[in-house]
């Protein structure tokens, strides 16, 4: 007997082992049985059927104890490769996640196949059955729709199950007969897609694949091919033959698709059926890759020279390389230094020596930009996953990947789970990005998770920024990892020009832009050079007040205030999406006077729009970044220098390269200084520089105007004057004192629930067991627990939200204390508990 070890896509922490029929052993005869590793199979779980993972495969020599038996294999080739199972292993164990669910999680979405149950009602069924059950009582609406439709939909079922009196009918009406619960699958959305494409038999193939057999007189070629055919052919076969001949020839093999032959000729249409049954002509149903990439991607060329710096980190990481030892790069390299052609030079090496290249960005606006260095030094071997692309092409780029013909992946950082075998080289760009770590499900690093991909598979990575994390300068003081410099940008430029402006310096005007910065603007336009002004919060205004009573516009489900958007017309909570019309009335009295306070990108656009009406001005943000299309076109118009003045929050701050960028305005650089995060001065310093970067890329010096309320901030000081490293060192020294990372590791217990004193009640409950366990375990001089106390958003998406923090220098005992809370009240009462290792958001 097979033994298959499978993981469930359910929410259990354990793998369970199922007996391979042998209706589907015959499959795999002749073919190595360790190929049904990384397919999917349907197996019975419970009363379910539910969607597994093929994680190992062994003949069992023992029958201790009978097997149930998988249902089907949903898949002809492997979804992963066998050397991904140990990372798989990893996250589930480090981040407390089930590995089905994990593995779900890395997968591209749409391939899960789900149960479903159904209320039906039998041939035997009746008013009357029903009528006896009810006891004169009131029918539920769902009775007179299960006799009307005979059936209900599984949400409707769902929703009948999940209430007490109504299940209970239910179970009386099963009993009786009356109505059955018949269980579907819902099959997964998304599946490879083929196309219909014909080739010359091969008796035909053969003959005219000699050129001395066509031709070049129609006629002859056809009384000469009728010939071969033993029959009469007509014009219109002999014309079709001849178009599958050439544009099979055109594509080096002869199977043509169906649409560029009737695109040609459409008459081929009727031709083709006749053609099949003479045996001339056979179908061929051939796989078609979705591709993401559209005909917006610019060209760069290779570099003839690279400078002496990146030379010296070129020959330091490809050392590394050919040893085909694991090994993590710091690299430290101010903007303008040339990084990606660090990373591009490293990809050479590992593609060259026969391995695979795994490329992170934080963002899909990040991915776009540097996909086109990759594209253009490597073409059709790059693939890219991430989730602006439409869940085909996801699922083809992954095929692709797992495929082999696709050996560089770039992608956000779900893509650390790109199924390339013989991984050489990880680069994570952007590093220090806090979009990285996954705030929702399963809540993972991406640069850790590809440093640990890194370490099992003995491949190097580069982490890259201009400004690296602290706890990632740490790790390079400490000799964890190899710090790599670059001080320098390319052709000798110099680092722009900063300016600090103190906003609470009043001035008459009141614009957006304190008077340097006006007249910065002003100037940069009429010198025809381009500028780029950030503010890290979209939409036009981040409230609305009431004029009549003071109350702030609130989103029903959140704490949080609505945000307008004047482009949409309508007010937004940036949480949960809840939306009100923009002519919205006071919830507390009633009043229509509400007046928007506050700014966000589409004010700042629209304010220049009004200062400098010339100006072309475009915006990026989240809302138009969405759109991949929109997103390239906005970019090959800066590039193109066809706009003057581009408008965004973070994403414009990082990447971009346009050396006709002068000036940089930063509208407002408090912004994130003011959340109660231990990080906020770390991320502020590293907004402000990545975005002064923008500036001066060409031959001629930039210039950055900072405006703040807290100019003498080290943080702001210190970005305006280049100096990481002073930044670092303070960062430490008060982290140091404090006991945050990376002095400390964190884990966070965060209770969500719809009722406030439940949800209070269930925290302090945790927040005592730990204490307990900590005392009970002799620890309490190593783990120190904060709290409970209410999350700074105290309300989201309509639930109350309470947390616990665990601190301690140690990782083992955190987690043994972890996995305790997790045991006694993951499951406990309505509220949910959500473990997150490493939290990096304290919100």
């Amino acid at each position: 007997m097979i033994q298959l070890e499978v993981a469930v896509a359910a929410p259990v922490d354990q793998v369970y082992s199922y007996a391979l029929p042998d209706n589907l052993l015959q499959e795999f005869k002749g073919n190595d049985l360790d190929s049904v590793i990384g397919r999917r199979v349907l197996v019975p779980f419970g009363k379910r059927i539910v969607t597994g993972y093929v994680l190992a495969c062994a003949k069992r020599k023992t029958a201790e104890f009978a097997l149930k038996e998988i249902k089907d294999i949903l898949d002809d080739s492997p979804l992963f490769p066998p050397s991904m199972i140990a990372l798989f292993n990893w996250v589930s164990l480090y981040y407390h996640y089930p590995i089905g669910e994990v593995i779900r999680s890395a997968l591209p979405p749409g391939l899960v196949i789900r149960t479903q149950r159904q209320l039906r009602l039998t041939d035997e069924g009746c008013v009357s059955d029903f009528d006896r059950y009810l006891q004169g009582k009131e029918a539920p609406p769902w009775i007179e729709k299960l006799l009307t439709k005979r059936a209900l939909t599984a949400h409707e079922t769902k929703k009948i199950l999940a209430r007490p009196r109504d299940k209970s009918l239910v179970k009386q009406c099963l009993a009786s007969g009356s109505i059955a619960c018949v269980t579907t699958m819902s099959r997964g959305r998304v599946s490879q897609k083929n196309e219909t494409c014909y080739r010359l038999t091969q008796l035909y193939a053969d003959y005219l694949s000699k050129p001395e057999n066509i031709e070049s007189d129609f006629d002859r070629f056809r009384s000469a091919f009728s010939r071969i055919c033993c029959r009469d052919i007509a014009k219109a076969e002999t014309k079709t033959v001849l178009l599958i001949v050439s544009l099979g020839d055109h594509r080096q093999c002869f199977e043509v698709p169906r649409k560029e032959i009737i695109a040609r000729y459409a008459y081929a249409a009727t031709i083709l059926p006749g053609l099949i049954d003479s045996n001339i002509v056979e179908p061929v149903l051939r796989r078609v890759y979705r591709t993401p990439f559209g005909d917006l991607l610019p060209r760069y060329e290779k570099p003839s020279l690279v400078t002496t710096e990146q030379r010296q980190v070129i020959d330091e990481i490809n050392h590394s390389i050919k040893k085909k030892e694991y090994q993590t790069f710091l690299l430290h390299g101010v903007t303008g230094s040339g990084k990606t052609e660090v990373y591009l030079n490293a990809a050479e090496q590992a593609i060259g020596l026969g391995r695979s290249v795994l490329v992170l960005v934080p963002e899909i606006a990040l991915a776009i930009q540097i996909e086109a260095y990759f594209v253009s030094r490597f073409g059709d071997a790059v693939a890219l996953l991430h989730s602006g692309l439409t869940t085909g092409q996801r699922f083809d780029e992954w095929s692709r990947a797992v495929a082999g013909d696709a050996r560089i992946v770039i992608g956000a950082r779900s893509a650390v789970f790109a199924p390339l075998e013989n991984l050489g080289l990880i680069i994570v760009d952007e590093e220090h990005d806090s979009s990285f770590k996954q705030e929702e499900s399963l809540r993972y690093h991406g640069r850790d998770v590809a440093i640990v991909r890194a370490r099992q598979q003995n491949a190097v990575i580069i982490l890259g920024s201009a400004t690296p994390a602290i706890t990632s300068f740490y790790h390079a003081t400490r000799k964890k990892f190899k710090l790599l410099k670059m001080k320098s940008r390319i052709g000798g430029r110099s680092l722009p020009t900063v300016e600090i402006v103190d906003l609470k310096n009043k001035e008459k005007n009141s614009s957006l832009f304190r008077k340097k910065l006006l007249v910065a603007l002003q100037d940069n336009f009429a010198n025809q050079k381009q500028s780029i002004l950030l503010l890290n919060r979209r939409g036009f205004s981040n409230s609305m007040i009431c004029r009549d009573c003071g109350t702030i516009a609130e989103c029903r489900h959140c704490q949080v205030s609505l945000n307008l958007h004047k482009s949409r017309r309508r007010l937004l909570c940036h949480y949960c999406g809840f939306t009100l019309p923009e002519k919205t009335i006071c919830e507390t009295c009633g009043s229509i006077n509400l007046f928007p306070v506050g700014f966000g990108t589409e004010r700042v656009e629209e304010e220049v729009r009004l200062l400098l009406p010339e100006a072309r001005v475009a915006r990026l943000d989240s809302d138009k970044a969405s759109d991949r299309k929109v997103f390239m076109k906005v970019l090959q118009a800066v590039r193109a220098q066809e706009i003057d003045i581009l408008v965004g929050t973070q994403m414009i701050a990082k990447g971009l390269h346009f050396p006709n960028v002068t000036l940089v305005g930063v509208v407002w650089a408090d912004g994130g200084l003011s959340f109660p995060d231990y990080r906020s001065a770390e991320k502020t310093f590293q907004l402000i520089a990545q975005v002064t970067g923008r500036a001066g890329r060409g031959d001629t010096h930039g210039n950055v105007i900072v405006q703040t309320m807290q100019p003498q901030h080290y943080s702001i000081f210190l970005a305006a004057n280049h100096r990481y490293e002073e930044l670092a060192r303070k960062e430490l020294e008060i982290r140091g004192h404090a006991g945050f990372p990376p002095f400390v590791r964190l884990v966070s217990l965060r209770v969500e629930g719809l009722s406030e004193e439940d949800t209070r009640r269930r925290a302090f409950e945790i927040g005592s067991e730990a204490r307990q366990w900590v005392k009970r375990r002799g620890y309490k001089s190593d783990i120190v627990i904060l709290g409970p106390a209410p999350a700074p958003l105290e309300k989201l998406r309509n639930m109350y939200r309470w947390q616990v923090l665990l601190k301690a220098e140690q990782l083992g005992p955190l987690h043994d204390l972890a996995d305790h809370c997790l045991r006694l009240f993951k499951n406990k009462g309505a509220e949910k508990v959500i473990l997150d290792v490493d939290p990096d958001s304290m919100l």
